[in-house]
């Protein structure tokens, strides 16, 4: 992650990015793909950095929102395929 890059995409885990490490990259954009790859404490210096972070929720909606259909199907405990079947039947 260290090396000279315009866009980095971090998109493989969770807080990929925090305090520690935030000080060596060299890029541009951090543009997330994972969920939540950045910690607060490391936006806030990449910020002071002038390293623009484009948010997970932007970057990465459709992922989101399929984790988020995800989740709740796990509530519910519904096998995949059948949440519509539940929809059509009220």
């Amino acid at each position: 992650m260290e090396k000279p890059c315009d866009i980095l995409i971090p998109a493989a885990k969770e807080k990929a990015i925090h305090q520690d490490n935030c000080e060596h990259l060299n890029c541009k954009v951090i543009l997330e793909g994972a969920n939540g790859p950045t910690t607060f404490r490391a936006e806030e210096k990449l910020e002071k950095k002038g390293i623009i972070v484009v948010p997970d929720m932007l970057a990465n909606g459709g992922g989101v929102t399929c984790s988020y259909f995800e989740w709740l199907k796990n509530l519910e405990h519904i096998a995949p395929g059948r949440k519509t079947k539940k929809y059509k039947e009220g």
